[in-house]
């Protein structure tokens, strides 16, 4: 199977041209890692390869053929997304969505040498919807195969898990991300990678001005945490501020931003090779180090699973966050004299 420039993934992709070689592709995939490492934009090549009509399988997916083209479109009708309802609140796929795909599923092919329905994400369908899923999943038509994409596989029911070969993937290493974001002449590749995670997808959403939003996010929270109180209970007051879905949003961005310094700092004390996130801001990695480690760095874990479990609990908003920016201020040593009454 060619990569045609795929970044990653290499062994996987040979793995699975092997197995569309021989026939032998399992009829339903997990593929299972964190956002933005590849996950769909691999589902899409397998689609394309094993319907390519190239007669050199070694040049398969040849991107130029009617089949791959009427791929790549989104128009071929034997290639099926399954998302999430964007008119429903709750961001699942209903019910009445898998009842169609099943009978999709039943219908002679187009023309394709095998369909698939791919799901993304595999974890918006609820407990009803996955279940009517299941025999299918179990026993698809002749020609026809389904890959689901999840974050978080064990979020799936463990009878639809059972049913599918899983497929992790890890992270691109950062020397290949560096590579491929530099020959695409985007600038700062490096910072980019650092804060990616070996996920393609999120060094993309950082290449048009993201990257110096989220620092900007970082070094305000950072100002909050060593700061006063009364500046602290404003921030948390405007972060959760409006609809509960949105502010949750803007919520969890601050979290992930607090355990990318919590992280940093414990990989500075450790000795640990593993290089960094926060670069640019080597002396506040170096303060949390010397404050947080070790027992700090567990505290602050904590508060953060803490405020995740709050919030999901529909715990007041500004109640859970003060907690957790409280927790990580007083395991910093912030001064109490800063505090205001």
């Amino acid at each position: 199977m060619h990569t045609n420039g795929l970044i990653g993934h290499s062994a996987l992709l040979a793995r699975m041209g092997s197995a569309i070689d021989a026939d032998t592709l399992h009829h339903a995939l997990l593929f299972e890692g964190p956002p933005g490492v590849g996950k769909r934009t691999v589902a899409l090549h397998l689609a394309l390869a094993h319907n390519c009509l190239d007669d050199d399988v070694q040049a398969r997916p040849c991107t130029r053929c009617r089949s791959c083209t009427t791929i790549a479109s989104g128009n071929h009708p034997d290639i099926v997304w399954v998302a999430p309802d964007a008119k429903q609140a709750s961001g699942s796929i209903p019910i009445a969505r898998i009842r169609e795909v099943v009978r999709q599923a039943g219908y002679h092919r187009f023309g394709a040498r095998r369909r698939f329905i791919i799901i993304d994400p595999a974890e918006a369908m609820a407990g009803p919807a996955a279940n009517a899923l299941l025999k299918t999943l179990e026993e698809p038509p002749d020609g026809t195969g389904f890959i689901l994409l999840a974050t978080n596989a064990n979020a799936l029911l463990p009878t639809i898990i059972s049913r599918c070969q899983r497929v992790r993937f890890g992270p691109v290493p950062s020397e290949a991300l560096i590579t491929w974001l530099t020959d695409k002449g985007i600038e700062n590749a490096q910072d980019i990678a650092s804060v990616a995670f070996g996920c393609p997808g999120v060094a993309m959403d950082m290449t048009d001005g993201a990257l110096a939003t989220r620092r900007e996010t970082r070094d305000a929270l950072i100002n909050v945490l060593h700061g006063d109180l009364d500046t602290l209970f404003k921030y948390t007051q405007k972060l959760c501020s409006g609809g509960r879905a949105a502010w949750r949003l803007k919520a969890e961005r601050v979290f992930e931003l607090l355990e990318e310094l919590i992280r940093d700092a414990a990989v500075s004390q450790s000795g640990s090779t593993s290089p960094l996130v926060n670069t640019d801001r080597p002396e506040v990695v170096a303060r949390w180090a010397e404050a947080l480690w070790p027992d700090g760095i567990v505290q602050c874990q904590a508060a953060l699973t803490d405020v995740r479990l709050d919030l999901n609990r529909m715990v007041s908003g500004k109640t859970a966050v003060d907690a957790l920016l409280c927790t990580v201020r007083e395991q910093l040593g912030v001064p109490e004299a800063l505090a205001t009454s």
